[in-house]
């Protein structure tokens, strides 16, 4: 099953609908745009073979709840990239395990996984003095997060063997998207002129698929090769540095 497509454009369209809109400064709101990179640690950094993230949105910021505080709203595109890797596995080719391996026969095994998509978070904001010398132009928050990827597995894989007269091999794509929740916290400090930049510590996750050939299946040869699919998320720790520009 094939769901979901590619978000090639969502950059521009995010920057047009601000545009469009010719937001204005109520009074208590205010409105942002966001860079962000960062580092991803955990079972995203395995599952994509990489372990960055970049993305682009729009803050909306209300001010409530007391001196300095507020709530915050974003809505960012989220490039999560991924290379190709081997993730090779020992095969049988004989129903004798005992057998050694004939140089003439092995398997390969590639893949990659990647996605794109969009993140809604929601996050409490209030001034951070821990200390009476700290600057009074810092902030730290926390929140919650609903994260929408467009995730597309790659996968190629096959076995040679001399009693086939060469190589047998197939390839494997999968797409498919999924809603899941995720949670973050950080600091904030003001650099003027409607500026400010951002250190976030988050864990979200993406969906993720887990296919197994039939090489790994005892089931492989001319004409065979079906395997299995298991689907599931990954789920990993980000840092990631921000810098906002009021609008």
């Amino acid at each position: 099953m094939k769901t979901g497509k590619h978000i090639y454009i969502a950059p521009l369209l995010l920057l047009g609908a601000l545009g469009g809109a010719g937001l204005s400064a109520q009074e208590g709101y205010s409105y942002a745009f966001k860079a962000r990179g960062g580092l991803i640690a955990g079972d995203l950094q395995t599952t994509h073979f990489d372990n960055k993230i970049i993305s682009f949105g729009a803050e909306v910021r209300r001010e409530m709840l007391g001196p300095g505080c507020a709530l915050t709203f974003e809505l960012a595109w989220e490039y999560v990239p991924g290379r190709h890797h081997d993730v090779r596995k020992p095969i049988f080719i004989s129903d004798d395990p005992e057998q050694d391996w004939d140089d003439n026969k092995y398997n390969y095994d590639t893949r990659k996984e990647y996605g794109q998509g969009f993140s809604f978070k929601f996050a409490y904001n209030a001034p951070f003095k821990p200390f009476a010398w700290a600057p009074s132009d810092m902030e730290w928050f926390a929140g919650i997060s609903l994260d929408m990827h467009s995730v597309r597995t790659e996968v190629e894989f096959g076995i040679y063997d001399t009693d086939w007269d060469g190589p047998y091999g197939d390839s494997f794509v999968e797409q498919g998207s999924a809603l899941t929740p995720g949670f973050f916290g950080g600091l904030r400090k003001k650099l003027g002129d409607g500026t400010a930049c951002e250190l976030t510590l988050r864990n979200f996750g993406m969906k993720h698929f887990e296919y197994t050939p039939g090489v790994y299946l005892d089931n492989f040869g001319p004409g065979k090769g079906a395997g299995k699919l298991e689907t599931g998320t990954s789920r990993g720790w980000s840092i990631e540095f921000a810098f906002s520009v009021k609008i």
